[in-house]
């Protein structure tokens, strides 16, 4: 088990370093990038749009409130987008006898991971100098994050595992999730969702993962009991899927790759 969280650690170590290593601002484009997405969203749906989430946001409060829901759906879908091809674009790992398929999946899970700290953490700034600041509810934050991982692992490695048999999964991934990032309020209210089609919502992990990152750090309460409880289960049976699927049919990608 060492061994693997060694290998796991040496993988996301490696990955955060290729993403940056020749850019000009290295680092710095994890946080650049986010910040040119919330600039973006913030103008087209609250300057041109004239959307307001809550009566009494400002257009500050109203950037805070896009970035909730940023955070968590970033994560996730760049992690899915990476996963799905993961095993046949490691082969020549695969087929050696000593290698863990699951280090590959977990890394680029992790690695997303410290994207999304990094982006919580301009979020918790921001909410700091320009929003009513931050309270110990912000803590929460960590267990939250360790949940939507999960979560985030079982998906990525059913896609891994489907697209070693069917190579289509990865054009479908993409139309699916923009899909799904409309069908999730990250760009308006919940309130504002069809009421005929409310189950679909409470369906819809994700919309309660970003309604419990708003009660956070925005509305400074703890999230209510029926999503935290909604989103632990899926995240629980979706992550124990997840492994036994991608556990079972590890042992013939080898000779499927």
């Amino acid at each position: 088990m060492t061994r693997y969280w060694l290998l796991t650690r040496s993988f996301v170590v490696n990955d955060i370093r290729k993403r940056y290593v020749g850019s000009l601002m290295g680092f710095f484009w994890t946080v650049v990038q986010p910040l040119i997405e919330l600039v973006t969203y913030t103008f087209v749906f609250t300057v041109i749009l004239l959307v307001r989430f809550e009566p009494h946001y400002d257009t500050a409060t109203n950037a805070l409130y896009l970035f909730c829901g940023m955070i968590g759906w970033l994560a996730l879908s760049e992690s899915l987008s990476r996963s799905v091809d993961l095993v046949r674009e490691n082969a020549h790992l695969i087929k050696k006898l000593s290698f863990p398929p699951s280090v590959l999946v977990a890394s680029v899970v992790l690695s997303e991971g410290f994207s999304a700290v990094v982006r919580m953490a301009m979020l918790l700034a921001a909410a700091l100098l320009v929003s009513q600041g931050i309270t110990w509810h912000a803590l929460l934050f960590v267990p939250v994050l360790f949940l939507q991982m999960l979560f985030t692992m079982g998906l990525s490695m059913l896609l891994a595992t489907t697209q070693v048999y069917f190579k289509d999964t990865r054009h479908i991934l993409g139309p699916a999730l923009l899909i799904w990032m409309f069908i999730t309020p990250i760009f308006y209210p919940a309130s504002l969702f069809p009421k005929q089609f409310a189950p679909l919502l409470m369906l819809n992990p994700l919309s309660h993962l970003i309604g419990i990152y708003r009660e956070l750090v925005l509305n400074h309460v703890v999230p209510q009991w029926g999503s935290v409880l909604i989103f632990t289960t899926m995240a629980a049976t979706t992550f124990v899927l997840g492994a036994v699927t991608f556990y079972r049919h590890s042992k013939r990608f080898p000779d499927l790759v």
